[in-house]
């Protein structure tokens, strides 16, 4: 499928925006045992003009033949089936300003980043790495969004345990907390992937076509060896809820049970099966587990990949404190409220009182001025507190003019400082505080 050069123009160089050459098109973690194709890096897969029908099947071969990953291969080749089906024309007429269009397109249409990057991967390696046609020269990978994983509490997740619907899925459950399984790896189990001597489990090819082993989770060893004594140790240890001869579980039953747990234990944040991974992960790494032994457990091939859970990782300094906790550690809700502020002495008290409404959304509050020894001097009414249709506390405090018939039964010094903007500022956190707390809390559920 080369296209027809010019005899003075040199050939392309094929490399990636950073000037590196393309690696050459075999899979990630293809075995580099089988016989591989000895020409030049520079080959073409197809020659002369091949129709769509001859491109696709030629490019599934080439994947299978280099040992991609079946959701890779089923992933790419819908990617070009879309774009020549856009395209409308033989394979061998595509320019790079065509893909920039069909690109421009899912853009358009509100493809996320991760389905770009799938198509223009696809693109590149069937025309450019595969045909050596150059139709991705220029073309970055498009920016992913970085979002952190939701972290589940340990007592999050012994509620899920607690709440599982089986015993079954409690134990799949609890072994994928346990060793950080991925969804797929924990029903692919059989039973002689266990080491009960050794304490230990056996990954076996897991993501990246690698094996590798993990902890076996000493809380269910028992109940495991019940589990294989009627088993063979080909047997898969979560076969299929369907009986069918030779079948682990779907991950999808392994969803559902997830979901199912999550719901009863009444757990708001949205849970999954790779959340017990991301719990196991950042778990260990608050109780001072060494970050490279926490890679290895989970079987990541870059370190960069695992220093995401120590962004989510809970502080464990006690030196360290949140300033709100300062600021509640130090405001005690007391029902005499002192009407000074910093640095001023005190000239008697303030006792607030809040009469709640029958709906429970609005109150009437009293102010009493106490004296230095105690003895009430005066009472302020006209205080309303209510919430607003935005859900936000509004209070109505009336003007000091309106007060000024209690105010002038007052010493010079009180009649002052409750007229000062000190007074109101204190008097409005003290009464958002106390109605706050005198709202009745919505029952759970």
């Amino acid at each position: 499928m080369n296209s027809p050069r010019h005899p003075s123009r040199p050939n392309p160089v094929h490399t990636y925006n950073n000037g590196q050459p393309y690696q050459t098109a075999r899979g990630r973690f293809a075995d580099r045992s089988p016989v591989e194709n000895a020409i030049s890096k520079g080959h073409s897969i197809l020659r002369g003009r091949p129709d769509t029908a001859e491109f696709l099947a030629t490019v599934k071969r080439e994947l299978k033949i280099r040992k991609y990953a079946g959701t890779s291969i089923s992933n790419y080749m819908s990617a070009l089936k879309g774009l020549l089906t856009w395209f409308g024309n033989s394979p061998n007429r595509i320019t790079i300003e065509d893909v920039r269009n069909y690109l421009e397109v899912l853009v358009d249409g509100g493809a996320s980043s991760a389905h770009l990057s799938v198509n223009l991967c696809a693109i590149r390696t069937a025309f450019d790495k595969f045909c050596c046609r150059d139709v991705t020269l220029g073309l970055a990978t498009p920016r992913q969004k970085k979002r952190q994983p939701v972290i589940l509490s340990t007592e999050e997740v012994k509620r899920i345990l607690n709440s599982a619907p089986s015993k079954t899925s409690r134990l799949a459950i609890g072994i994928m907390y346990a060793a950080g399984l991925r969804n797929s790896e924990l029903c692919k189990l059989k039973v002689h992937d266990l080491d009960f001597d050794r304490n230990t489990i056996r990954v076996s090819q897991g993501k990246g076509a690698s094996d590798r082993l993990v902890m076996l989770p000493v809380a269910f060893s028992a109940t495991l060896k019940r589990m294989c004594t009627d088993l063979n140790s080909n047997d898969w240890l979560f076969p299929s809820l369907d009986h069918r001869n030779d079948r682990h579980m779907s991950p999808r039953t392994l969803q559902r049970w997830v979901a199912t747990a999550a719901e009863l234990a009444g757990i708001s944040k949205r849970v999954t099966p790779h959340s017990f991974r991301h719990a196991f992960a950042t778990h260990l790494l608050e109780n001072g587990t060494d970050i490279r032994f926490i890679q290895k457990l989970l079987g990541h091939q870059r370190l960069e990949t695992t220093t995401i859970y120590t962004h989510v990782a809970k502080l464990q300094t006690n030196s360290i404190t949140s300033p709100l906790d300062t600021l509640s550690s130090s405001d005690h809700a007391t029902q005499t409220v002192p009407s000074t502020t910093e640095n001023v002495d005190p000239v008697g008290s303030l006792r607030i009182g809040i009469a709640m409404n029958d709906d429970k959304q609005q109150a009437d509050v009293s102010l009493a001025i106490l004296g230095p020894t105690g003895v009430e001097q005066a009472v302020l009414s006209g205080t309303r507190v209510f919430v607003d249709a935005r859900k936000w506390i509004q209070i109505e405090i009336p003007s000091a003019e309106d007060w000024l018939p209690q105010l002038q039964t007052l010493p010079q010094t009180q009649s002052a400082r409750i007229q000062s903007p000190q007074f109101f500022e204190t008097l409005r956190r003290e009464i958002s505080k106390r109605f706050l707390e005198s709202i009745p809390t919505p029952p759970s559920g």
